[in-house]
């Protein structure tokens, strides 16, 4: 394919791309290259996106730790916490493609057919993304108005890696921002209780 011949595929081949890289393609041209791909790429308005942030020790502590709350808070629950790796289905009459650092599914996961055995999810009830320098924009804007469209979706939490502050956004809530530091200590989490600011913190030196 003539968009896989000119995007990297290894991961050595991307690192020489820089921070930010779009190559407009088709639907199908992307599901070509995601069967290639060595690295993460997500796909938008026509686009093959991807994001290379160097993601920095805290980032990547900040979604081991949120996972791992989450895992706990919801062991009685009929969930399972997904990492990074878990595409998620956006409905719609435009083809897009998106990962999130952290997606909860409750029951069944209802799956779409991307292309033979790949598949996405279409019923997260709880989305977190881990914000750095580099996919802030991108995760605040484009994917946080189209996670909205999840007709499951009930929660959305954004996790800052620079500073200790989570925005947790819910639908009953008209998608409005809560906003938790060090003062408010306590974020709720769906029905099922709350997870700690300082715990979830606790392994990242910041400030």
């Amino acid at each position: 394919m003539e968009v896989i011949s000119s995007v990297p595929v290894t991961l050595d081949e991307r690192l020489g791309f820089g921070r930010e890289l779009r190559i407009p393609a088709s639907w199908e041209e992307f599901l070509d290259m995601l069967e290639e791909c060595e690295y993460r790429i997500e796909y938008d308005e026509g686009e093959i996106i991807s994001y290379m942030g160097y993601a920095t020790e805290e980032h990547e502590t900040l979604v081991g730790e949120i996972i791992r709350l989450l895992g706990n808070l919801l062991s009685e629950m009929a969930c399972r916490v997904n990492g990074s790796n878990l595409a998620l289905h956006i409905p719609g009459f435009v083809n897009r493609h998106y990962n999130a650092d952290c997606a909860v599914v409750q029951g069944a996961s209802e799956k779409v057919i991307l292309r033979g055995d790949m598949t996405a999810v279409a019923n997260p009830v709880l989305i977190v993304e881990v914000l750095s320098p580099s996919n802030r924009d991108y995760d605040l804007s484009r994917k946080f108005k189209n996670y909205k469209k999840i007709p499951s979706l009930q929660q959305v939490l954004f996790i800052e890696s620079t500073e200790i502050k989570v925005a947790s956004h819910f639908r009953h809530d008209d998608w409005a921002p809560q906003v938790f530091d060090l003062d408010q200590k306590a974020v709720p989490i769906l029905n099922a209780g709350t997870i700690s600011i300082e715990e979830l913190y606790r392994k990242v030196a910041i400030g």
